[in-house]
């Protein structure tokens, strides 16, 4: 009797971890390394991979090694409240899918928004590439927005306007002046860093949005 007990209270036991270990795997915390390889992913992306895997260590974020890749990077800034927001808006998805098809999905749209709302201009512009090159033409929407993005930053009229043009083509939902303009307002919402933080002259001027730097 007491062999049985042994026995069915060993069995529970591993019954009950790996029950808590399917949990933590399906909903629990998670690093960027655990969802996405950084060698898969391009060059230009494979450091800002770094630094969001820095921010989001399982052992709690690395600020200093954060603040050292981000001071590589060359990003106009690299302070603790930057890398704060930066750790709130880049979390690891906590399943293997969420609306993407892997995380190596997940890994490239983190990177380009936290490029896009942190990143040099040379480095949003090599995003920009990247960004091109990975969505698929049929995704038209998500090519949309890396228009929209390229054209905000674009500090030249004929430059934002054939930029603003190219979202139209790949997303007619953009082509009336009111959405595309709703549109860029977003993205220059969630730009903290010169240039593309201020509404583009195709919208006629360049007022500061609040509490940008």
């Amino acid at each position: 009797m007491a062999t049985r007990l042994r026995k069915a209270t060993i069995i529970g036991t591993f019954v009950v971890v790996a029950t808590l270990g399917a949990a933590v795997l399906l909903f629990g915390r998670r690093s960027w390394p655990d969802v996405a390889d950084r060698d898969a992913l391009p060059s230009d992306s494979q450091p800002v991979f770094g630094l969001l895997a820095a921010l989001q260590d399982l052992n709690g974020p690395a600020w200093q090694k954060a603040e050292e890749i981000c001071l590589t990077l060359g990003w106009p800034r690299c302070d603790r409240l930057v890398l704060e927001e930066l750790q709130r808006r880049t979390r690891p998805p906590r399943r293997a899918s969420r609306g993407f098809k892997d995380g190596q999905e997940a890994a490239a749209l983190a990177i380009a928004d936290a490029t896009w709302a942190f990143g040099s201009e040379e480095a949003v512009r090599r995003m920009f590439r990247v960004e091109l090159d990975r969505i698929p033409e049929s995704d038209g929407a998500r090519r949309a927005r890396v228009f929209v993005r390229f054209g905000v930053i674009d500090g030249n009229y004929d430059g934002q306007a054939a930029l603003f043009a190219q979202a139209c083509v790949a997303d007619p939902n953009v082509c009336d002046l009111e959405r595309l303009k709703q549109a860029a307002e977003r993205e220059v919402q969630a730009r903290f860093v010169p240039p593309g933080n201020v509404v583009p002259l195709y919208f006629g001027g360049h007022p500061k949005m609040t509490g940008r730097n």
